[in-house]
């Protein structure tokens, strides 16, 4: 493995540092990674004895203003699940693009609480070189499309997004971000800033974060690659569920996943 070009990163605030801690173990035992481990912490310092223990490296950015975006949505996405009043802090995760990250030339991403169930090593031999790499949400079933993450209520932005960005976009595929792997250099082609002005520019990303994600590195500047399938080994190598799959295979199938329903993050020994 290549360990001083690579970074794993988290992000999380204090509601959900139980998870990251759950992915932090996974990353250090299956996850087979001994490489530096960068921690975002939104609201709070990480426990100094676990941090020392894990070798993490804590980060803090100041918070993303979200105020101009609020006020422009207004009222709640008709189709949506509340996320952008709820779950505002998922915005924090532009943060992984910030120029600090420039420091490594490769960065793996990962959601807190996403199981890592084998070894990184099976990201670690992507081709990664001046590309963001991540999920395809339309996979296994080729059953959704860019439009599914957006609220149409505001046909004026709509019809602006699709001249900027094309009118084919409400149709394509898009990728899902609970983890994602890319090359820094990337850094020089888009920025943090550009994506939070894109996010007060189009306030109808039902999905939050990843839907300014998808606008700005996915069909703006075409740097997305999906990640593949499986691996070498035949083993799905990323999942948001199993029920994603008619057949609920098994997490041993697998080699990262973000809601597991076949493991618990509390399974015992009894």
């Amino acid at each position: 493995m290549s360990l001083e070009t690579t970074a794993v990163v988290l992000i999380t605030d204090k509601k959900y540092a139980d998870k990251a801690m759950r992915t932090i173990l996974d990353v250090r035992t299956a996850g087979q990674w001994y490489g530096d481990i960068v921690v975002i912490a939104i609201d709070f310092n990480l426990n100094t004895n676990f941090k020392n223990f894990y070798n993490i490296i804590e980060v803090h950015f100041p918070p993303i203003d979200k105020t101009t975006l609020i006020n422009k949505i207004g009222i709640r996405f008709a189709n949506g699940d509340g996320r952008e009043f709820t779950k505002v802090n998922q915005w924090e995760k532009l943060h992984v693009f910030d120029e600090y990250f420039l420091k490594w030339n490769r960065i793996i991403y990962l959601d807190s609480g996403l199981r890592i169930l084998d070894s990184v090593e099976h990201l670690l031999v992507l081709d990664y070189k001046g590309s963001f790499l991540c999920h395809n949400d339309s996979q296994p079933e080729k059953d959704k499309y860019f439009g599914s993450q957006l609220s149409f209520r505001d046909g004026d932005l709509i019809r602006l997004m699709k001249e900027e960005f094309g009118e084919h976009i409400c149709s394509s595929d898009y990728f899902l971000n609970c983890m994602w792997v890319y090359d820094t250099n990337i850094l020089k082609v888009f920025s943090k800033e550009e994506l939070i002005e894109t996010m007060n520019k189009y306030p109808i990303c039902q999905t939050n974060e990843m839907g300014v994600m998808n606008l700005v590195i996915n069909f703006k500047h075409k740097l997305w690659k999906p990640f593949p399938i499986r691996n070498k080994n035949g083993k799905f190598l990323f999942e948001w569920s199993e029920l994603n799959h008619s057949n609920c295979p098994s997490w041993k199938e697998f080699c990262y996943i973000k809601y597991p329903v076949t493991i618990k993050m509390t399974d015992s020994l009894i």
